[in-house]
């Protein structure tokens, strides 16, 4: 037995057969067109792995170089990062007979962080600071409303294109680790535009400018930890008030989000009648709100929870986001943690610089213990002169020195020393 289908039935089967295939797609779009969003912070640790808190500048080569050396202390200062001034740079150089042409071994790097602490030097070198000027057109209908009819105009175009591209190498000179040279590369453009006639062409330094800042950003956060906001979805259902938990968090009270969201699903877990969409979305805000509080595993508990529940596109991104943010933040800690070995390493460092300086600076009384030993004479003056000294030649201390023994050349040697 065959069947006929008329046009109006295939019509309708169409728009079944479509409805069915789109069903899924609606119902995310519904889901994300219905729900607020909030935003994360994800803290990137600095590009170089470690923290920075003071940088100098070694000699910059290139067009353009020094405006984006100025632009980048500009920014490293904004931010707290001391900043060798070059010129006293150059003074430390000049009295320790150092030279940098745009390179430094690691034994030069040693010597220098002993003068500037522990720091990193910079060399920038532009490889290219160009510009390019163009007149371009463009045609554009348009439709007389009078008359109905198409006719042709043209729009006139005056563009400004700079072409930037810059080589960034980092040593640090604590360690004398180099690091590879990193390269950036850009070419912003501004336009004019005028229906009647070319207009005048966009500044050539406001567009290099912007190829400035630019570097500059990219540079950032090679040292510094930046941070990159995301938006992400939180569900206010009216249904065991998940809208109420949303509320405080636009309110700014993270907390009490927090308090309301574990009620939340709480209250879905007893009630056996509770939807699964309901129960999955409950799970959810609880998990974002444990991200909010840097609490990424738990939160991955709940998210993973949500997402096993009743499964969304929303969940999923979310968990990405917070496998991410628990990422960058094991980064982040990992660079804290170095920070604070290298400090304490510098620290004794400085430490046994003192000590053994003490232990080599002739006082009184290692002078005093010199005679008591009965060293020659000629050898403790010997030693005075050849010596750090640190002598205390007042008239009570040579009296005491006197009674110790010690000989008027000595003191004669002393008294000379200081």
């Amino acid at each position: 037995m065959k069947y006929f289908i008329n046009k109006s039935q295939k019509l309708l089967l169409l728009i079944l057969l479509i409805s069915s295939i789109t069903t899924g797609l609606n119902a995310q779009l519904f889901e994300r067109l219905g729900n607020p969003q909030v935003t994360i912070s994800l803290t990137h640790p600095p590009g170089i792995g470690m923290k920075v808190n003071k940088v100098a500048f070694g000699p910059a080569s290139g067009t353009c170089a020094d405006q984006v050396v100025d632009e980048l202390i500009s920014d490293f200062v904004s931010n707290g990062i001391e900043v060798v001034d070059r010129e006293n740079l150059n003074t430390i150089l000049a009295e320790h007979s150092f030279s940098l042409s745009g390179s430094v071994d690691k034994t030069k790097a040693a010597s220098l962080g002993k003068i500037l602490g522990p720091s990193i030097l910079i060399f920038v070198k532009v490889l290219r600071c160009a510009t390019d000027q163009n007149k371009l057109y463009e045609k554009e209908t348009r439709q007389d409303t009078r008359t109905k009819q198409y006719y042709t105009v043209y729009r006139y175009i005056s563009r400004t294109r700079a072409f930037f591209k810059l080589s960034v190498q980092s040593v640090d000179l604590a360690t004398g680790r180099i690091f590879s040279a990193q390269t950036f590369e850009y070419s912003p453009e501004q336009s004019n535009k005028s229906y009647e006639g070319y207009p005048e062409f966009p500044a050539t330094f406001d567009v290099q400018e912007k190829a400035f800042k630019w570097a500059a950003w990219d540079v950032h956060k090679m040292y510094l930890a930046w941070n990159e906001n995301r938006l992400v979805y939180f569900f206010d259902d009216k249904d065991f008030n998940l809208k109420q938990a949303y509320q405080a968090l636009s309110d700014g009270n993270t907390d009490r989000a927090f308090e309301l969201s574990k009620q939340n699903l709480t209250e879905c877990r007893k009630d056996e009648k509770a939807k699964d969409k309901i129960t999955s979305h409950a799970h959810y805000n609880l998990g974002l709100c444990y991200m909010l509080r840097n609490e990424y595993d738990s939160a991955l508990k709940y998210l993973n929870e949500a997402e096993n529940i009743k499964s969304s596109s929303i969940i999923s991104e979310t968990i990405a986001s917070c496998q991410r943010a628990k990422s960058l933040n094991q980064s982040m800690q990992q660079v804290e943690e170095k920070a604070t070995i290298e400090t304490a390493k510098a620290q004794e460092a400085v430490t046994k610089n003192v000590e053994a300086d003490a232990a080599s600076t002739l006082t009184n009384k290692s002078v005093t213990d010199m005679v008591k030993l009965k060293l020659p004479e000629a050898v403790v003056i010997q030693k005075i002169k050849n010596s750090k000294c640190r002598f205390d030649t007042g008239a009570e201390a040579l009296s005491e020195l006197t009674k110790a023994g010690v000989g008027e050349k000595i003191i004669m040697a002393m008294i000379e020393k200081q």
